[in-house]
């Protein structure tokens, strides 16, 4: 099974009328951008001149792979046409109509039997001719009671007798019937809501996904066979959805047999079972999209489990077993973010966090990354890719976060996966085109059409190292957290591990383990755990004074330390370590270089961390180790900045309000959007000065002050660093600044949300500028 090359790939969206032309300088562009690989997708607005799955989609996808071979890009196939996976844009329910999601549906009847005359029912689902009624159930009132129906003989033509003892009565009449949910499709009359959306597959049914993989995987094979397993390594499968999106209310998922499955497990007759269906319903309509409920208990907990174990054989198994027969792996994820046994289905275990749902504090994201479903989305994803033996970790980052993300946000995102062990970052996404309404289906495009492209290669060559680091090496996890094997724990328990530097994968048996934490017993005393880990000989690590902003990640073999921030404040603590490596540094990944190591009085390692840094504690390894950077020193301000437009999202002339605005030939210090000209810009501008400086100037740090957002620093015509979030600081090499005049470029670019959305979000080079000698 092929590994893949570990770092981060390009999200590829299809989503207009493509040519040859197009897709080559997409992929050219992406692999300039220092990308591993890119996951190929046909989404919503792909044009019906191309198809989906037509000869001209299938020799473009030759095209886009044979590009990939040359430049040295991997590539994951996706194997939908949007999302959620199976349907194969709507072709398995065309080529059979039984093949369409089924589901449970209640009708419930109120009765009262005196038992004086027989008395009859004729429970329907609507005008639904295909609905079959699988069983009716009649339960006293008062409230659920486990076990506690009685199973009613339907009469032709569908009469329920209603033999019961004289009283009041529940009758629910539970059919089965198709699901009517639907899938996103390729082409724009095929979204949400439109009449020609595709209609979901039933994931339960081997023939079904069976067809799915003729029609998909199969069409691959056939367009790209010599590719499979070297140039492609993977292929992608998306959140598939038991019932499909919009499906009927009250829906459970269903395929017919299941109940025979269900009566198995529990060591019943197949009678029994269906005298219970009404209990899936007692607790509501709680099932997540996934379909099943991970609160559930009881019967539905049986029915949930025999659903899943289902999905897992019909569905994930039978794409894995394809994929290992063509030389690629199965990745992806599941519909939940805590849904730890189905990731662990794929060769590569994936999650994904979407729609802002997971935030940086300074965003209004307090507590999301460690409390809720979402928080464990990361872990999920890196604990099942451990117990498959330490294949990569998987995942869909930055979707639908919206044009108003921010480089400062993005970095935090990837900070807080990577930390957590993964490996494998699948930007979501670049988009072909955002012609029209495709700007907004699942905004923001990363590449070409945001302002912010010309910065991104420094995000991305960051990701990368920090990534192949983390393969090399991977994080020591002396903790276990037990969790069940459809709902990852979060909260609390979680919160005190990670605050306290002590790193931990999830576990539903213990194994690997030095400690086990078991979340039943409440949150863990981490002083005693420490205690205990460094008793067993684990590594430890111990801040002083505590930073629960702090992520360490204790790389294996010795290999050294990496340390994250999540928080907003400057982390300022010394490090009690269990060793370091020989000719140890702080390497950054960002900037990629290297400072000395110091220790304090006791042994320690002092460390000053600021926001949305990160600093490596490995061997020097060859690198050139450089002074720290220069303390409080002099300070000289920067003046005499002009700037000029040099980089345009949209046209100029679109995004004046007022026509008989002009456009300042020079720029200076402050908001650009203050320009009524510039009230809706979006893109870059380019800021000069010049800054006469003595003789013996060294290495300087120069404060760019308030930048909206990222910023691109040159110096006497080299770049010396990037900043893409507060403080917005770069370190100048020794050597960049001479005695004299020194030209210093800042190329700013703002947030695409001030064109798209009309923001007023900061733009520009605010300032005020210093350099520190």
């Amino acid at each position: 099974m092929p590994r893949g090359p570990v770092g981060p790939y390009a999200f590829v969206f299809w989503n207009d009328d493509l040519d040859d032309a197009a897709v080559l300088a997409q992929l050219r562009e992406i692999a300039g951008a220092g990308f591993v690989g890119v996951t190929l997708s046909a989404r919503v607005g792909l044009s019906r001149r191309v198809g989906y799955l037509t000869p001209e989609f299938l020799r473009l996808v030759r095209v886009a792979v044979d590009e990939c071979a040359r430049l040295g890009l991997a590539v994951m196939l996706y194997d939908e046409a949007s999302y959620p996976s199976g349907s194969a844009n709507g072709a398995v329910v065309a080529r059979d109509p039984a093949f369409a999601a089924r589901c449970l549906v209640p009708v419930a009847h109120d009765v009262v039997v005196d038992g004086a005359d027989d008395a009859y029912w004729r429970p329907a689902l609507g005008r639904d001719l295909d609905a079959r009624l699988l069983a009716v159930v009649a339960r006293p009132p008062g409230g659920p009671r486990d076990g506690d129906g009685v199973l009613l003989p339907v009469r032709a033509p569908g009469l329920v007798r209603l033999d019961l003892p004289a009283g009041a009565w529940r009758v629910t009449a539970v059919f089965d019937a198709a699901s009517g949910g639907t899938i996103r499709g390729a082409h724009p009359e095929q979204d949400d809501g439109h009449a020609l959306a595709p209609p979901a597959a039933d994931l339960l049914d081997p023939g079904a996904v069976a067809a799915f993989l003729e029609l998909t995987h199969d069409a691959y094979a056939a367009a790209l066979g010599d590719h499979l397993g070297t140039t492609v390594v993977a292929m992608f499968t998306d959140e598939p959805f038991l019932l499909g999106r919009g499906h009927r209310p009250h829906a459970r998922p269903y395929t017919p047999g299941l109940e025979a499955e269900v009566a198995a497990s529990l060591d019943v007759a197949t009678g029994e079972v269906l005298r219970r269906l009404p209990e899936l319903w007692d607790a509501g309509d709680g099932a997540r999209p996934g379909g099943t409920d991970p609160a559930s208990t009881g019967f539905a907990r049986a029915w949930d489990d025999a659903v899943r174990a289902r999905l897992h054989r019909v569905y994930y198994d039978a794409q894995a077993a394809w994929c290992a027969r063509h030389g690629i792996a199965l990745t992806g994820h599941p519909a939940e973010p805590d849904d730890l046994a189905t990731a662990a289905r794929m060769h590569w275990p994936g999650q994904d966090t979407v729609w802002r749902w997971v935030l940086p504090p300074a965003s209004g994201g307090d507590g999301t990354a460690l409390d809720g479903s979402e928080s464990a989305a990361p872990k999920v994803a890196a604990s099942a890719a451990r117990a498959r033996g330490g294949t990569p970790a998987v995942t869909e980052a930055l979707g639908a976060y919206g044009w108003r993300l921010t480089l400062d946000e993005a970095r935090w995102l990837l900070d807080w996966y990577l930390s957590r062990g993964v490996t494998t970052p699948v930007l979501h996404a670049f988009f072909s085109s955002v012609r029209g309404g495709r700007a907004f289906e699942s905004e923001p495009d990363l590449g070409r059409w945001n302002s912010w492209w010309p910065h991104l290669p420094a995000l991305v060559g960051y990701v990368r190292r920090v990534a192949e680091l983390l393969a090399a090496a991977l994080p020591v996890w002396p903790v276990g957290v037990l969790s069940r094997p459809d709902a990852a724990t979060s909260g609390p328990v979680v919160r005190a591990l990670l605050e306290a530097q002590v790193d931990f994968g999830y576990t539903t048996d213990g194994v690997g383990h030095a400690e086990l934490v078991d979340p039943a017993d409440g949150v863990p005393d981490v002083v005693s755990l420490k205690e205990r880990l460094r008793a067993a000989g684990a590594p430890v690590v111990e801040a002083a004074p505590p930073a629960p902003d702090l992520r360490v990640v204790v790389l294996a073999d010795g290999a050294g330390y990496v340390c994250f921030h999540e928080g907003e404040r400057t982390v300022r603590t010394a490090l009690r370590l269990s060793g370091l490596p020989a000719d140890a540094c702080w390497w950054d990944p960002f900037t990629d270089t290297c400072r000395p190591v110091e220790r304090d009085a006791d042994g320690r390692v002092p460390l000053v961390l600021e926001r949305r840094r990160t600093l490596a504690l490995v061997a020097a390894g060859g690198r050139k180790v450089a002074a720290a950077p220069p303390a409080p020193g002099r300070r000289v301000e920067v003046t005499g900045w002009r700037g000029a437009v040099e980089r345009v999202v949209g046209d100029l002339d679109d995004v004046r309000d007022d026509p008989a605005t002009v456009v300042p030939d020079a720029l200076g210090l402050g908001d650009w959007t203050a320009v009524p000209a510039l009230r809706r810009f979006a893109g870059s501008v380019r800021y000069v000065a010049t800054a006469d400086l003595p003789d013996g100037a060294g290495a300087a740090r120069l404060n760019l002050g308030a930048v909206g957002d990222a910023a691109t620093v040159t110096v006497n015509g080299t770049v010396v660093g990037h900043a893409l979030a507060a403080p917005h600081v770069v370190d100048v090499p020794a050597g960049a600044l001479r005695a004299g005049p020194n030209v210093v470029e800042v190329l700013v670019s703002n947030n695409a949300a001030v064109y798209y959305e009309g923001d007023r979000c900061p733009s520009g080079l605010i300032g005020p500028v210093t350099l520190t000698l």
